[in-house]
């Protein structure tokens, strides 16, 4: 594993210490979501109950009443996320419902030599709109099991380690806070315990461990995790989380080439495989912009990485067919122009910063002409393809992606740089296309954290509405994903905790 290298670019941000909050008493009843009582919901709302899990404030009845929007007689998290998710159009309204009555489900799962049993395969999304030429056959994809094990690193040696799971969608916990008490399984190699629980990935995405007192960001849990451990603290007093693939020693074989760029030199491609690849297997490929920061061995522009190929390997033990990622370098100076696809007019609020006169497009026939081709003639491939970025990477990733439907399956877009450019002129570049009477299109994952750290806030508003945007377009609700984090600033650390999420969604 690359412990020592993930400890030692560990988060930079350190939550100065705060003073104790109480709120006061207020001559009217709270309307429900509206916590700070200023008559309408914003998303001091939803801080104003993180701050009260964090005990950092204590709210009145009023307050702690108008909190409890999920339907259940206690505060937690998911009071806090369902309040984000209303501002973001993503509910229509607070599910007022009774607490579900609770089945208790074992924390201990045996280990088995024979984890599942043989899948069927299915047929998985096809993208394309309209195309000129027939379409070669998507190759099944082997179905993944939901059921996984997870496994917990006790590495600040906590007395007592809780694993608090809840549905984000539905805002469902398992258990009461602080969650179901973990299982010791072993002490690995740095001397720390490890702890595990079995989790129904179709019951539960969002994962906080405690000891009771403090806690970790959440953090989804999905058939791409499987080995968890905990990072110095972060935005809001709580814990960064790193991954690593639990069982898994060989972390498989880096290749790089140089491709000769449009432009006029040489741009490096990273290709990692798993340590099976075999020229027998057939593997989907997932082709990824800042390639410099996907791998620890590599030397990442900002200290951090993506964790990759940790997703990938904990994807496959968890049953999944087998992934290659191909990661595109953009470390030279040129990596606002060639990340920036010219669909309109640069916003006036960035003109100037180096994004004007971008050269997107010439990027995305160099992602589509040059390196797929060299992928799939040197490695036995099938026909599935991911494109995935962060930030100005993350608006190229989306660019390529809808561009070219037919090349691509799913699509990862992380903090997407969509602000470079207005609304407006997403509405009419958007508009050029017919997703309505499109027979396959990519699914898209997007993502964005809400941290008040200068750049995601400004990211955040354009990343959580293009769902919307999208669907108005015509685009399907059901292939699309988004997801938020108010705990989360713009770096490779968060978009590494999201990763698996968007790669299991595009997957599934």
């Amino acid at each position: 594993m690359k412990r020592n290298t993930l400890f030692a670019f560990i988060f930079s941000v350190v939550l100065i210490a705060v003073m104790l909050i109480i709120l006061p008493l207020s001559a009217f009843a709270a309307s429900f979501g509206d916590v700070d009582k200023d008559g309408s919901l914003t998303i001091v709302d939803a801080t104003y109950v993180q701050k009260a899990l964090a005990q950092m404030i204590v709210l009145d009845d009023e307050a702690l009443k108008a909190a409890k929007v999920d339907g259940t007689d206690e505060l937690n998290i998911v009071d806090a996320t369902l309040i984000q998710k209303k501002l973001a159009n993503l509910i229509d309204k607070f599910p007022v419902e009774e607490k579900p009555t609770e089945t208790t489900e074992s924390t201990t799962q045996t280990e088995s030599t024979t984890e599942y049993t043989q899948p069927t395969t299915v047929a998985p999304t096809q993208p394309t709109t309209a195309p000129t030429q027939p379409q070669t056959q998507k190759e099944t994809v082997t179905p993944v099991k939901k059921q996984i094990n997870i496994y917990f690193s006790n590495n600040m040696n906590w007395s007592n380690v809780y694993a608090y799971l809840y549905n984000n969608a539905t805002g469902t916990p398992k258990t009461a806070w602080p969650g179901a008490k973990m299982t010791y399984k072993e002490t690995n190699e740095y001397g720390e315990d490890i702890y595990t629980m079995p989790v129904d990935t179709e019951k539960y995405d969002r994962i906080i461990f405690t000891d009771g007192k403090v806690q970790t960001t959440d953090t989804p849990v999905t058939v791409a995790n499987s080995g968890y451990f905990i990072m110095q603290k972060t935005n809001n007093a709580k814990y960064g989380v790193g991954l690593y693939p639990y069982g898994v020693s060989d972390e498989g074989k880096i290749t790089t080439v140089n491709l000769e760029y449009s432009t006029g030199y040489k741009k490096p491609i990273y290709i990692w495989t798993p340590s099976d690849y075999s020229p027998k297997k057939k593997y989907s490929v997932l082709y990824m912009t800042d390639g410099q920061n996907l791998f620890g061995n590599l030397k990442t522009m900002s200290g951090n990485e993506w964790e990759c190929d940790e997703t990938v390997l904990s994807y496959m033990k968890n049953g999944g067919d087998g992934i290659i990622v191909v990661g595109i370098d953009n470390s030279n100076n040129k990596r606002d122009s060639e990340l920036t696809p010219m669909i309109g007019k640069i916003s006036p609020k960035h003109k100037g910063e180096g994004f004007d006169n971008g050269t997107g497009d010439v990027f995305s026939k160099f992602v589509v002409d040059t390196v797929i081709p060299y992928v799939e003639k040197n490695y036995s491939t099938n026909s599935i393809r991911g494109i995935t970025g962060s930030s100005s990477g993350g608006i190229e990733a989306f660019y390529i992606g809808i561009e070219n439907p037919d090349k691509f399956d799913y699509i990862g877009a992380m903090s997407p740089a969509f602000l470079l450019f207005e609304e407006s002129t997403w509405q009419t570049y958007l508009s050029k296309f017919d997703f309505k009477n499109a027979k396959d299109l990519p699914k898209i994952y997007f993502y964005s954290g809400n941290f008040n750290d200068g750049l995601e806030p400004t990211i955040y508003p354009l990343s959580v509405a293009m769902q919307g945007i999208l669907e108005k377009k015509g685009y399907p609700k059901e292939l699309m994903k988004t997801a938020f984090d108010n705990d989360a600033n713009h770096t490779e650390i968060f978009w590494a905790i999201y990763f698996p999420e968007s790669l299991s969604f595009g997957l599934e």
